[in-house]
C-alpha cells in the first residue's frame, strides 16, 4: 500500500488473530522468548518448592491439641544459608541469562553490503501509523511512506525509530499545497533533513502529538512514541503477516490504532518498493 492508496482493513479489527509472542516470528522474539521460558521455569520450580514446603510444615507440625506445645528453638544456620544462597544462586543465574540476551535484542546488527539493514521511521499519530522509508525517495522528493500497513524483506534486520507527531506539524519536508503555515513548517523540516539531520529526529524537533506506543508481539518487544523523542527498535520477521496495535492510551480512537507488518520475499519487497518510487 502507497501513498494514496485506500487503507485496508486490519484483521484485528474484524476477527481474532494470533499475536501471541510464544509464537515468534523472527530472531528478536525468539531471544525474548527465550528468556521468558528460563523465567517461567524456574519461578514455577521456586514456587511449586514453595507451596509443597508450607504444606509440609502446615501437616507435619501442626498442634494435635490446645495443651500442645511445640518446641523452641532459636536459629539454624544451615537452613537460613539454604534460604539465602539458592534464591540468590537463581536470581543471579536469570540476572546473567537476561543480561547475556539483552544486547542481541536492544540493538540492531551492523549494516554491511553482505548483511543490509533497511532503515524505517515509524511515525505514530491519532489515530494510525505511517512508515517512512528512508533514502526512497518519490517523484516529488519526499520519502516513500505507506499507512497502517509496514512492508519489509522477510529474514532482513529493520532499524526502526520511532516517533510522535501530530498537525499541525508535518511529516513531509516537500509539500505541494496547504496553507502558508504548513508550507513554512515544512521547509524548516527540509532544511533540518539537508543538514544531515534524520527525518526521525527533525519530526521530534517539532514537539507535536501525544504519547503512543508501537507493538507487534510476535516480532519484539514495545517502545514508546513520545512527542520531542526518538526511540529505537529493532525487528527480523520470516515470512508472513504480524498484527499488533497502539498500547498506549492515546485518545476517543486509541482502539482502531492497528498496524500490520508485512514480510514478503525480497524481489516482491523490490517490486513493490520500486512501484512506489515511481507511481
Amino acid at each position: 500500500m502507497g501513498c494514496g492508496e485506500p487503507v485496508q482493513v486490519n484483521p484485528l479489527a474484524t476477527s481474532l488473530v494470533d499475536t501471541s509472542p510464544v509464537h515468534p516470528g523472527g530472531p528478536v522474539a525468539d531471544h525474548m522468548l527465550f528468556v521468558f521460558n528460563w523465567v517461567l521455569a524456574a519461578s514455577l520450580v521456586l514456587g511449586i518448592f514453595t507451596v509443597v514446603m508450607l504444606l509440609y510444615s502446615m501437616f507435619r507440625f501442626r498442634r494435635k491439641s490446645d495443651d500442645d506445645e511445640p518446641s523452641q528453638f532459636h536459629g539454624n544456620t544451615r537452613l537460613e544459608l539454604f534460604w539465602t544462597a539458592v534464591p540468590l544462586a537463581v536470581f543471579m543465574s536469570l540476572f546473567g541469562l537476561t543480561v547475556s540476551q539483552m544486547g542481541f535484542i536492544n540493538d540492531a546488527p551492523a549494516s554491511t553490503a553482505a548483511n543490509p539493514v533497511m532503515n524505517v521511521t515509524v511515525i505514530g499519530q491519532q489515530f494510525s501509523w505511517t512508515f517512512d522509508y528512508q533514502g526512497q525517495k518519490t517523484a516529488s522528493g519526499n520519502d516513500v511512506q505507506s499507512f497502517t500497513t509496514l512492508y519489509v524483506p522477510a529474514n532482513v534486520p529493520v532499524n526502526l525509530q520511532v516517533v510522535s507527531t501530530d498537525p499541525p506539524c508535518v511529516i513531509k519536508p516537500i509539500i505541494t499545497s496547504g496553507s502558508p503555515d504548513v508550507a513554512t513548517r515544512a521547509a524548516a523540516l527540509r532544511q533540518k533533513v539537508n543538514s544531515g539531520t534524520s527525518i526521525a529526529d527533525a519530526i521530534s524537533d517539532e514537539g507535536c502529538g501525544v504519547n503512543h506506543s508501537f507493538y507487534v508481539p510476535s516480532l519484539a518487544g514495545q517502545v514508546n512514541a513520545i512527542p520531542g523523542q526518538t526511540n529505537h527498535l529493532w525487528l527480523e520477521a520470516r515470512l508472513g503477516h504480524y498484527y499488533g496495535q497502539c498500547t498506549e492510551l492515546c485518545g476517543t480512537g486509541h482502539a482502531t490504532m492497528l498496524l500490520e507488518v508485512v514480510a514478503m520475499p525480497q524481489a516482491q519487497f523490490d517490486k513493490w518498493l520500486q512501484q512506489q518510487v515511481t507511481g
